[in-house]
């Protein structure tokens, strides 16, 4: 079904370590304490949060998770390029550069390098900036947009598979909150854009 699909027989383990979500290879965060009670501190419930999201990031930054997404569409990318292709699919027109880096909170140069590999593997295209003929804007190809497309396919069907008993209404809120968080980091880590620079002259 999945990539993360988690093995026959797999036994739980007990209370105050990390189970494997039903049908996934992703961990699960245990929510009881050492004793097996349940904790009743008024942040318990945000506590629940900050250890899922943790330990939903931490598993699917694995190499063998990204590796086993990677070789099911037949192409060998990098996580970060995949985050970067996401910004290029995401947008309705080309972006340039640094556009691409504020949204990814890195620096251009890294950027740079990536749109290198991405273009030399037929993933992304340049094209020329209308308004500033000496620079390119960046798009995905139709190559590129496949590839996107076929790894959020896998992820959709390992969701699926985990959370097959929530109903629309519970999907639609657990992504509100996922949503909110990314925003929320989105703005809190980016960049100031740079200052001006200072007029000539005076009066």
């Amino acid at each position: 079904m999945g990539p993360f699909r988690a093995s026959a027989g797999e036994r739980t383990p007990g209370p105050g370590v990390h189970r494997r979500a039903r049908g996934t290879g992703l961990p699960r965060p245990v929510i009881m304490g050492q004793d097996g009670a349940m904790p009743h501190s008024p942040d318990a419930p945000l506590d629940r949060l900050v250890r899922a999201v943790t330990s939903l990031s931490y598993a699917l930054g694995r190499s063998r998770v990204h590796e086993e997404l990677t070789a099911s569409v037949g192409v060998t990318v990098e996580r970060p390029e995949i985050a970067l292709l996401r910004v290029l699919y995401a947008s309705p027109e080309p972006l340039r550069v640094t556009d691409v880096a504020a949204r990814l909170l890195v620096r251009s140069p890294h950027v740079t390098r990536q749109v290198a590999r991405l273009e030399a593997a037929g993933l992304v295209r340049r094209v020329p900036d209308a308004l500033d003929h000496r620079t390119h804007l960046l798009s995905t190809t139709a190559h590129g947009r496949q590839v996107v497309d076929r790894i959020d396919q896998g992820m959709r069907d390992t969701f699926r598979a985990t959370l097959q008993d929530m109903t629309d209404g519970q999907l639609a809120d657990a992504a509100e909150v996922m949503e909110r968080l990314a925003a929320d980091a989105a703005a809190r880590y980016e960049e100031p854009p740079p200052a001006a620079p200072p007029a000539r002259g005076g009066p």
